[in-house]
């Protein structure tokens, strides 16, 4: 299974804003299975970003008969699940300027999903690159298109 994910937020820091994440989910031969998008206001772009890593974690990370690869385009999200979360959780969830990390209650949430045997292959993809499902989640994040819509068994290869 590959996923790809992505968040969106217009009007990033500023009051009264939308943002949303966008989830798409493939079998190994890239034929579309499943799509998910969620819409909010006044939050932010790295919120959304890890809030779709956490909906394919939660969603598609239990399974003990595959580990799901999914993508970000997320260097923030990427770093955070894949090294980051491990330190600050040692360090009694403090960064090394015993500062509080930013967004902490999703991070412990994927953390402590981890701990009760979740996992994904969390890889980095490059954003805006004509890869098919990484542009498609995006469409789902900005609300460019919605999921409910699409048709099962797109190929998203094409």
């Amino acid at each position: 299974m590959i996923i790809y994910t992505d968040g969106a937020c217009s009007q990033n820091g500023k009051a009264n804003n939308k943002g949303g994440y966008g989830v798409v989910v493939c079998d190994d031969n890239g034929k579309l299975i499943d799509a998910y998008g969620h819409w909010e206001t006044n939050t932010t772009n790295n919120i959304q970003e890890l809030k779709a890593v956490l909906y394919a974690m939660i969603q598609y990370g239990n399974d003990p008969r595959f580990t799901p690869i999914v993508y970000t385009d997320s260097s923030y999200v990427h770093q955070t699940f894949t090294s980051w979360v491990y330190r600050w959780a040692n360090n009694n969830w403090l960064k090394s300027d015993k500062k509080e990390p930013e967004n902490l209650e999703i991070i412990q949430t994927y953390y402590y999903l981890i701990r009760k045997g979740y996992k994904i292959d969390l890889r980095k993809v490059a954003g805006h690159s004509g890869i098919n499902g990484n542009e498609l989640a995006d469409k789902i994040a900005t609300g460019k298109i919605d999921p409910v819509n699409l048709i099962k068994g797109v190929d998203i290869n094409e």
